[in-house]
């Protein structure tokens, strides 16, 4: 586990060295003469050139805090935004969940912008109401008694209870998110009359947990790693000890397979009846992917990406994601045969190019580099099969 964290936090401790040794001598860094009086700053000379008094000063890098979007005044007759939230045999998982989807952990919002709606389907590992509610009074838990093993019918109750205009799907719960997430969901849905608002997918710890589980992943050394970003006061380190999940796995600038954390105009959703009702599949099967690819390519959808916003798959023994061998193969056999006797045939992406939206935090910036180098490569590719 501490070979883990090591790997996981080398590179940001690199990076650190550097910002430091950088700045003892970079521009805009206070210097002094020999008798301790403010030195005049110049810029860094150019080689092979003299030095040009006053010349500008470059900064190598941005402000550390993230700016917000500004939103236009709430309606006094409800939440700005609903988030829904689908809960089954993840009591831990969703408490941090549902911590990071309301103030003060969501940033620029308050109690009364936000309504977060936790649908529980009823187990043998029921979360604790109290503990949840505790969090937040934006906050309502509903738990229901599900006779089939899907999320759907869990989350369509929950977008029947939304009172806000742009709603928020999780349809697992095990998903936490990064701080100003609600914030540019708000602000890019005032950029388009039917937004359509994506955010890449990640899973907690080096590796995807499907693959990462077989070499000792569990939640017990995902709660060191949370632990060693001092989560949730540090909500964007998320991206330090994450990777991309495999529906985001070609990158940013890639089509996604689907959002784990995906928002759209209620109005919308129910134009488009919500989750279709016949994935009832363990887990819901490919009802997710479904329903991203139908609100993506509706004719008049816009659709917006969030490259410096995220979701992050805590490890609870999920159905694609917890399970091994045999039993997960035959489970992904049997959403991909549901799937295609509902569409027709085996699912394709959606490829409509999105509009980017939002600030990028540093830590998210390793991930847009190696979406970019991942696009590159596959242009490269294509160019030589048509050459």
């Amino acid at each position: 586990m501490r070979k883990l964290i090591n790997r996981m936090r080398g590179r940001n401790d690199t990076d650190a060295t550097i910002a430091a040794t950088e700045s003892s001598s970079a521009p805009g860094a206070e210097q002094t003469n020999a008798d301790n009086t403010p030195a005049i700053k110049r810029s860094p000379v150019i080689p092979g050139t003299d030095k040009i008094p006053f010349a500008p000063i470059p900064v190598k890098r941005y402000a550390d805090e993230l700016p917000l979007l500004a939103l236009p005044a709430r309606s006094a007759d409800g939440p700005r935004i609903s988030v829904v939230m689908v809960v089954y045999k993840m009591a831990r998982q969703a408490l941090n969940t549902a911590l990071s989807l309301v103030p003060p952990y969501q940033r620029g919002l308050d109690n009364e912008d936000v309504e977060l709606i936790v649908v529980e389907n009823r187990s043998d590992a029921n979360m604790d109401e109290s503990a949840l509610t505790a969090i937040s009074p934006c906050i309502s838990y509903y738990l229901r008694d599900e006779t089939e093993p899907t999320p759907v019918h869990a989350a369509n109750f929950g977008i029947e209870k939304a009172r806000g205009e742009l709603v928020v799907l999780l349809i697992d719960g095990a998903r936490m998110v990064t701080p100003g997430l609600l914030n540019q969901m708000l602000g890019a849905s005032q950029l388009a009359i039917q937004p359509v608002i994506a955010t890449p997918s990640y899973h907690l710890g080096e590796k995807v947990q499907q693959q990462a589980m077989l070499e000792g992943y569990d939640e017990e050394a995902e709660q060191v790693l949370l632990a060693s970003i001092n989560w949730p006061q540090q909500g964007y380190k998320l991206y330090d000890i994450s990777c991309l999940s495999r529906t985001s796995m070609g990158g940013i600038f890639r089509p996604f397979s689907e959002s784990n954390c995906l928002a759209a105009p209620k109005k919308l959703l129910e134009e488009l009846g919500g989750f279709d009702r016949r994935f009832n599949e363990t887990g819901g099967g490919q009802a997710n992917l479904d329903l991203y690819k139908r609100l993506v390519e509706h004719e008049h959808s816009q659709f917006l990406v969030l490259p410096g916003e995220g979701s992050f798959h805590q490890f609870h023994g999920g159905v694609t994601t917890g399970q091994q061998g045999e039993k997960r193969h035959q489970a992904m056999v049997d959403h991909f045969a549901q799937y295609a006797a509902i569409r027709g045939g085996a699912y394709v992406a959606p490829n409509k190019r999105p509009i980017y939206v939002g600030a990028v935090p540093d830590n998210a910036v390793r991930f847009i580099r190696n979406s970019g180098n991942a696009l590159i490569k596959a242009l490269q590719e294509e160019q030589a099969e048509q050459s």
